[in-house]
């Protein structure tokens, strides 16, 4: 084990232990506040604390293991602070309505800032504490919890902040239909418009945070790298004119690969500007390695350029996707000024050319499945009138 990340594996230790003692000082504290009997006091001490520590067990197996989501492995004292600021959360949730706890937002966060069973497990553990403090029924534990895990679920894969709308719009409407279920049916009174109060505002804030969490999530994660492809996918960059004035065969095949990588990660959801970026350096040469450090660029691009320029079966489909649209470009390039006036039957090349893939084994250690590798394939025969920009 490296010793930074064995530095690190100790300071999550030590987090989780004073994320324990943070618990269980708050049980005590609230448990002296309600003068709760020593018997009840001291189980939901030991609960508390077992259901932190199970949780810090967890997140350390997923860090170990490399499990966590986005770049949540490089930053996992980020989910820590989200736990702090639930925990905080759950305290204040003991002196709430049980109607108005803010738990779908606490489920998201956790989730995003590790991956979706460490957002689950920790939100159910915090969610137990006010259940366990408080005077609320088991039905509202399941309330939030089935609320909390379709919100989950929901969110579990965010690449731009325009795909939000729908998701917290269902999220919403959840949390409306478990809140009906388990609050104004359950009420020991005829339904009217003054039982959806406390609802309706907490549906209403929890937007409001999960807004607000998101925002400060894409900030941190998704667009964090944002400036640096700004920079480094400007074409009229030095760099960049550079490679235009001393190969520029190979840039017009870097640039029409970018076109190719653009459309085909917009047909699979993957990030298309990590992609491109890709396509444009990926010819550079030797160079390559020390223009990454010195421009900075960000850790997923590097992993991509360094797979590619390894020339082994990759095992990132952004590699694949890379590295078929270059295979596409310089083959149709060469076939055309081989052939002159001739025409050349594009279907027939592409087809050789995914079929000799498939039989060499160059997708078996990729993680693209069969009906992603299918709709690029489909892209590369659809693109033909692109083809005669080749010439």
């Amino acid at each position: 084990m490296e010793k930074g990340k064995r530095k690190k594996l100790v300071l999550l230790i030590l987090t989780e232990l004073g994320i324990m003692a943070l618990g269980g000082g708050g049980v005590l504290l609230v448990g002296w506040y309600q003068q709760t009997e020593p018997d009840r006091l001291l189980s939901n001490l030991v609960m508390t604390v077992a259901g932190l520590a199970v949780i810090g067990f967890h997140m350390r197996q997923e860090y170990i293991r490399g499990e966590l989501d986005y770049n949540n492995q490089k930053y996992p004292f980020r989910f820590w602070l989200c736990v702090c600021i639930g925990l905080a959360i759950a305290f204040a949730c003991v002196f709430l309505p049980e109607a108005g706890w803010p738990f779908l937002t606490i489920f998201v966060m956790l989730a995003l800032f590790s991956n979706m069973s460490t957002g689950i497990l920790a939100s159910s553990v915090l969610l137990m504490i006010p259940v366990l403090l408080g005077t609320a029924a088991v039905n509202f534990f399941i309330l939030y919890f089935i609320s909390g895990c379709f919100a989950v679920v929901l969110f579990q894969h965010l690449e731009c902040d325009s795909g939000i709308g729908m998701p917290l719009i269902l999220s919403a409407l959840c949390l409306l239909v478990c809140e009906t279920a388990n609050v104004v049916l359950l009420a020991n009174a005829r339904p009217d418009a003054e039982m959806f109060l406390i609802p309706a505002a907490n549906i209403i804030v929890n937007c409001i945070m999960l807004v607000g969490g998101l925002k400060l999530f894409f900030s941190l994660v998704i667009y964090r790298y944002r400036v640096n492809y700004l920079e480094i996918n400007d074409t009229e960059n030095p760099v960049l004119v550079k490679f235009r004035e001393e190969a520029r065969d190979d840039y017009m095949i870097c640039i029409h690969t970018a076109h190719f990588c653009d459309v085909i990660c917009k047909s699979l959801g993957t990030d298309a500007n990590m992609l491109k970026c890709a396509a444009y350096y990926h010819r550079i040469g030797k160079e390559l390695p020390e223009l990454m450090v010195k421009k900075h660029f960000p850790p997923k691009l590097r992993e991509i350029l360094t797979e590619y320029t390894a020339k082994k079966p990759p095992k990132n489909k952004e590699t694949a996707v890379l590295a078929c649209s270059d295979m596409v470009v310089s083959s149709i390039t060469k076939a055309l000024r081989e052939n002159g006036d001739k025409p050349v039957d594009y279907g027939v090349l592409i087809d050789g050319i995914f079929d000799r893939l498939l039989k060499e084994g160059y997708f078996w250690q990729c993680d693209i499945t069969m009906q992603e590798y299918s709709c690029m394939r489909q892209i590369f025969r659809e693109e033909k009138l692109y083809y005669d920009f080749l010439r």
